[in-house]
C-alpha cells in the first residue's frame, strides 16, 4: 500500500472509533496527516517537532503518534515515553489518552501511580516528567524506548534532557515472519515559539531552513563484520495552524485573532519564531533598530575597557566597551552624542567551536584552551580591534572579570599559577568584579535601566549600545530569563557567559585615580 494509502487506510480505521487527523483545506495533505506520515517505516523521519500556533492540535498527534503503532507486531518492542518538564502538566495529555485509548484499544489499562499504559498486544506508553538534568539519571539511564515525545520542548531551558534522551532510542527487536520490519525509532516534540528554551529549539529546528525541509545527515560505520554501512539521520520541522483544527470551537480562534499583546499574538496566532518572548528579562525594552550600531571609531578621549567571564569546558567570553565621555563623534554622516557615561559594548571573542558558516557546532561547548593560550588569542583580538575601531586606543584598560581567575594567588606565597598570571603573560590583564550579595539583582536593575534610557532617548541619563559585530552577546541579551526564584536578576543557564561579560562591566566601579582625587 502506498504511504497516501497507508494515513487514508488510517484515517478510514479511526474514524470510525474515535479519532482522524484534520484535514488540509487547500488539498494534499494537513499537518497532522504530515506527521503521522513521517512516523511510518517507509517515510521514517527521525526527529519531529510540530509547531505553529495555539490550538493545532499538536498533543493529539504526540498520542496518536505512538498509537498508530499499537497492533503492529512489535509487541513490548514498541515502548514510548512522552514528557512534559514539571508532572503537574501532564494531567491535560493523561485526560486525552483517557478518551482515545480505551476506545481505540479496548483491553488497555492504565496504571494510575506508575502513569503506564498497557496495550493488549504487550506496548507500554508511560507519562514522565524531567525537570532538571540530573533525574535523567535516576529515571532514563540505560533504558530503551522506540518512541519519545517531548510536549512543549521551549519549557526546558537548553538542549542536554534532549539530547540525553536520544541515547534511549534503541531497541533489541530481531525481525519475525510476522513483523519483518524493525520498529520505527523515532523522537517527536511539540512547540509553539515562546518559552524560556526558545532560542535552541529555533537553532536545532528553525534557523537556515525552509518549513517543511527534511535535513539529512549519514556516517559510515562498521558493522559487526567490520564492513563499512552508511548510517542516516533525519530531522525535519512541521508547522500547523489552529485554522487546520475544526475541533477547535470558534470562540477560540476569535480569541486568538484579537489578542491585544502583538508579540502573543505573533507567537500565538502566526506561529511567529523572529518575535522577542516578552516574559524574557529584556524584552520589553530591547529594540535592536535603536541599539545595534555599526562599527565606527572611537574617540581618543573615550574610555576604553575589558571585561571577562572565564570558561573552558563552557566557553570564555571578552567583551570590549568603550564609555562616552559627552563628546560627539560622526557616524554614517550623522552626528552621535550620547549621554556622558553611556556604555558601548564594540568588541567580542566568545571561546566556543564554530562551523565553516560562522555558526556554534554545539551550545554551551566551550574551546579547552589553557588560560595562556587563551590570553595570546584575547591578545590577538585585541590588536586587531586597535588596527580598526580602537586604533585611537593603542592602550585598552583593564577592567572586571570573574573573580575565579584570581584564585590561587594567596599559595604559596602567591607564587602559585592563576588563570589571571597567564592572561597577564599575554598582555591581558583584570581586575576583580563585584560579586558581594545582590549585584546579580544589580546588574540586570542596571541594564534595564540603560536600555529604557536609550529607547527613550533620554538626554540626562546613561544609555547603553551595541555594535553589530557582537554577534554572540546580541543573539543572547533578548533570550535572557527572570530567574525564578528571584526573579530581578537573570536566569543562570547555557550560553550566559556574554551576559555575565557585560554584567561585570555595569557593576564595576572605575578605581578613582590620583589625579582625580586632586581635582576634587
Amino acid at each position: 500500500m502506498s504511504s497516501a494509502g497507508n494515513i487514508k487506510h488510517i484515517a478510514r480505521a479511526v474514524r470510525n472509533v474515535v479519532w482522524q487527523p484534520t484535514k488540509s483545506k487547500t488539498g494534499g495533505f494537513s499537518s497532522q496527516e504530515v506527521f503521522l506520515l513521517l512516523g511510518q517505516p517507509e517515510n521514517l523521519v527521525h526527529e519531529v517537532l510540530f509547531h505553529g500556533t495555539r490550538g493545532n492540535g499538536k498533543s493529539a498527534s504526540l498520542l496518536m503518534g505512538f498509537g498508530q503503532h499499537v497492533g503492529k507486531g512489535w509487541g513490548p518492542f514498541w515502548k514510548g515515553v512522552i514528557l512534559r518538564r514539571q508532572c503537574s502538566a501532564l494531567s491535560d495529555l493523561i485526560d486525552e489518552s483517557h478518551k482515545l485509548f480505551p476506545r481505540l484499544f479496548p483491553g488497555a489499562k492504565y496504571n494510575i501511580s506508575k502513569r503506564i499504559w498497557t496495550f493488549p498486544t504487550g506496548e507500554v506508553l508511560i507519562f514522565e516528567f524531567l525537570e532538571k538534568n540530573n533525574q535523567y539519571e535516576k529515571k532514563f539511564h540505560g533504558k530503551q524506548f522506540t518512541y519519545i515525545g517531548l510536549d512543549e520542548l521551549t519549557t526546558w531551558a537548553t538542549e542536554d534532557i534532549y539530547e540525553r534522551l536520544l541515547s534511549t532510542l534503541r531497541t533489541a527487536y530481531q525481525p519475525t515472519k510476522q513483523q519483518p520490519l524493525m520498529p520505527p525509532k523515532q523522537i517527536r516534540a511539540t512547540t509553539n515559539p515562546w518559552g524560556v528554551g526558545k532560542q535552541w529549539v529555533k537553532e536545532r529546528f528553525i534557523d537556515g531552513k525552509r518549513s517543511g525541509q527534511i535535513e539529512r545527515t549519514t556516517r559510515t560505520l562498521l558493522d559487526v563484520n567490520k564492513k563499512p554501512v552508511e548510517v542516516s539521520w533525519s530531522r525535519v520541522a512541521i508547522f500547523g495552524t489552529v485554522f487546520e483544527n475544526d475541533y477547535v470551537d470558534l470562540e477560540y480562534k476569535a480569541w486568538l485573532m484579537s489578542l491585544a499583546d502583538p508579540v502573543l499574538k505573533e507567537a500565538w496566532l502566526y506561529g511567529n519564531w523572529e518575535v522577542v518572548d516578552d516574559t524574557a528579562m529584556f524584552a520589553k525594552v530591547w529594540n535592536r533598530d535603536v541599539l545595534l550600531m555599526e562599527p565606527f571609531t572611537i574617540p581618543a578621549a573615550w574610555k576604553v575597557e575589558r571585561s571577562f567571564d572565564f570558561g573552558q569546558s563552557t566557553p570564555f567570553c571578552c567583551l570590549w566597551t568603550a564609555e562616552a565621555n559627552g563628546e560627539s563623534v560622526t557616524v554614517n554622516g550623522k552626528t552621535f552624542c550620547p549621554p556622558k557615561g553611556s556604555i558601548i559594548v564594540v568588541g567580542e571573542d566568545y571561546g566556543t567551536p564554530l562551523n565553516p558558516d560562522g555558526s556554534q557546532q554545539k551550545r554551551d561547548l566551550g574551546l579547552f584552551l589553557s588560560a595562556g593560550k587563551m590570553g595570546q588569542r584575547l591578545k590577538d583580538r585585541e590588536i586587531r580591534l586597535q588596527q580598526t575601531i580602537l586604533r585611537n586606543h593603542p592602550v585598552v584598560r583593564p577592567g572586571p572579570a570573574d573573580n575565579q581567575i584570581f584564585n590561587g594567588s594567596r599559595v604559596d606565597n602567591g607564587n602559585a599559577p592563576t588563570v589571571a598570571k597567564e592572561l597577564a603573560s599575554a598582555g591581558i590583564t583584570f581586575v576583580k568584579s563585584d560579586k558581594t550579595a545582590g549585584s546579580r539583582v544589580t546588574s540586570a536593575q542596571l541594564m534595564y535601566e540603560r536600555l529604557q534610557a536609550t529607547i527613550d532617548d533620554s538626554p540626562d541619563k546613561s544609555h547603553i549600545y551595541f555594535f553589530s559585530n557582537c554577534k554572540f552577546l546580541n543573539k543572547s541579551i533578548p533570550t535572557l530569563y527572570r530567574d525564578e526564584d528571584q526573579p530581578d536578576s537573570v536566569k543562570k543557564g547555557a550560553d550566559d557567559h556574554a551576559w555575565d561579560a557585560l554584567a561585570y562591566r555595569l557593576t564595576w566601579k572605575r578605581p578613582v585615580t590620583s589625579i582625580q582625587q586632586g581635582i576634587r
